[in-house]
């Protein structure tokens, strides 16, 4: 056997940053191989940008430096780390009592009724002002809950409205705090929080920051020159992500402070008055670790940075500024799992137009059964699994030619080809959510998130050049050449591509229209237009 056939590619050996932390999953998880440290399928989309946020607003140093911002400030040698709030006051506070019946010990019980005393003794007012006003906080607080499902209070996740609702994952190990009958009141009881799990911010938003960093790091990597020079990618501007990283922590920074300062400091008088709640701060605290990703993920990383950026700056509200910058985070994980699939898959062809080289052909979500565009998106969404099952089984996953176990290649699909398809169900990109014909489609909310991120702001291009881009940031194939391109992809027949050239665009253009996104100027020409506006500051 050749000695190089199970030689890992660039992609996969040259990692950002160097200094990582190796743990045993880096070596027996393929899909951590391949894609970095780490995507996890039960992170929800919420809790990627809630993750992501985190990281980027918390310091990259013990002292307090590095908030807001994407440079890394480990000391050489060291694997780079982030100093996360846990926010563990404010979650009861706010969270408590409306948790999971079952998981309220009788000693949080306490301590939440403490806690209200302690907030409301600082109330200006007569005890019933005082309560009021303590339950309007609660009720302002819990509204800004952006995943709760079926899980103990400490466990909810803040909307990511604001960095003091930016918190880290903190775990209650219920059974066992209930089996010491000496866990009688907080001080007691908080030996059982666990800071080290990641069962619901699974590292994804980490991941997600890194390839910003991975980017902003290396400004002038030639790599880059690779996507600049297609005529395609023009609209991006060239060699200028210095001012693409500078504009991104000024606006991400005044999205999470200055937008919300009232909001901020509501949260710290709280906070300020439950110093008791805190989860003991004598304890020397480590910080928490970040994993790595591939070099080569800078190109996707581009795309994604160019799209914040235009998402940032739009004229919205900070709740719809949200909404777009949570979609862009979870298409950001799906365009990554394909990128990094496509290179070690050797078996398909490249794709002219989409440095990706993979394809997502997508059609009317009421299509009629039988018609050659649905087929075609199913065909299409089909080619996009087989391709990410293939990618954790490429042998160059494999350690020194050594096949990966079973339970190993097992972890792995959950974290590539079923991961896609859940995340990709959760953002209504793919339907239905069970059953046989599986298949992309474009939503309304969707078509708003791509004018949003492919038009900056206040700003109009052809239908011609939406569509174009829309194939060059995402593989997405909406009519015209792109279909044809992705259908040569999917290698469908001769037919086929001649039926995509003609193929009707009718519903897209009627979804923008509605949208107030299109601008007919005649038969043939029309402009699809980003009515946001750039914000002033």
């Amino acid at each position: 056997m050749d000695s190089n056939a199970y030689r890992k590619p660039d992609c996969i050996l040259k990692r950002f940053p160097a200094d990582y932390e190796t743990v045993s999953a880096d070596k027996t998880n393929p899909a951590i191989q391949l894609y970095g440290r780490r995507f996890y399928k039960d992170q929800t989309p919420v809790e990627y940008l809630a993750e992501f946020l985190l990281v980027f607003a918390s310091p990259k140093q013990s002292d307090g430096a590095g908030t807001h911002g994407f440079k890394l400030l480990a000391e050489p040698g060291n694997p780079p780390r982030y100093w996360p709030e846990n926010r563990v006051a404010l979650k009861l506070f706010a969270f408590f009592p409306n948790s999971r019946l079952e998981t309220r010990h009788p000693a949080h019980q306490k301590a939440y009724l403490e806690a209200l005393e302690a907030v409301q003794s600082r109330v200006k007012g007569n005890a019933k002002d005082q309560e009021e006003t303590v339950r309007l906080l609660q009720s302002l607080f819990a509204g800004f809950v952006g995943v709760a499902k079926n899980r103990t209070w400490v466990t909810h996740t803040f909307l990511p409205v604001s960095t003091s609702l930016l918190a880290k994952e903190v775990s209650w190990q219920h059974p066992k705090a209930l089996q010491n009958r000496e866990v009688v009141d907080w001080e007691s009881s908080t030996d059982y929080f666990d800071e080290n799990t990641r069962n619901f911010l699974g590292r994804g938003g980490e991941l997600l920051f890194l390839q910003l960093a991975n980017l902003f790091a290396e400004p002038d990597d030639p790599e880059l020159a690779v996507m600049h020079g297609l005529e395609i990618y023009r609209h991006i501007g060239g060699n200028q992500i210095s001012e693409l990283a500078d504009g991104l922590e000024r606006q991400l920074r005044q999205m999470l402070e200055e937008a919300v300062a009232p909001l901020t400091g509501l949260a710290q008088f709280i906070e300020c008055n439950l110093t008791n709640y805190r989860l003991d701060s004598q304890r020397p605290d480590p910080g928490s670790s970040l994993g790595w990703v591939p070099v080569v993920s800078r190109n996707e990383a581009l795309l994604f940075a160019w799209e914040m950026d235009n998402i940032c700056a739009a004229n919205l509200t900070g709740l719809e500024r949200l909404d777009l910058l949570r979609t862009l985070c979870s298409m950001q994980v799906l365009r990554s799992l394909c990128f990094q699939a496509r290179r070690v898959d050797e078996s398909e062809t490249d794709t002219s137009g989409f440095i990706g080289n993979y394809a997502w052909i997508v059609a009317d979500a009421d299509a009629p059964l039988g018609s050659p565009i649905r087929l075609m998106a199913q065909n299409s969404f089909n080619r996009i699994d087989d391709m990410l099952y293939r990618a954790m089984r490429s042998p160059s996953l494999y350690n020194d030619g050594i096949p990966l176990k079973k339970g190993d290649i097992e972890n792995g699909d959950d974290n590539c080809f079923r991961h896609f398809r859940k995340l990709s169900k959760e953002l209504g990109l793919v339907i239905p959510l069970n059953g046989r014909g599986q298949r992309f489609v474009l939503t309304p909310e969707l078509l708003r998130f791509l004018v949003a991120a492919l038009v900056p702001p206040g700003k109009r291009v052809r239908l011609t050049e939406f569509y174009q881009r829309a194939f060059a940031h995402y593989g997405l194939a909406l009519g015209g050449q792109a279909l044809a391109t992705a259908l040569d992809w999917n290698g469908s027949e001769v037919g086929a591509k001649s039926y995509a050239v003609a193929a009707s665009t009718a519903w897209i253009e009627e979804a923008l229209q509605q949208g107030g996104f299109l601008v007919e100027l005649s038969d043939a020409v029309s402009i699809v237009k980003n009515p946001a506006g750039r914000n002033k500051d």
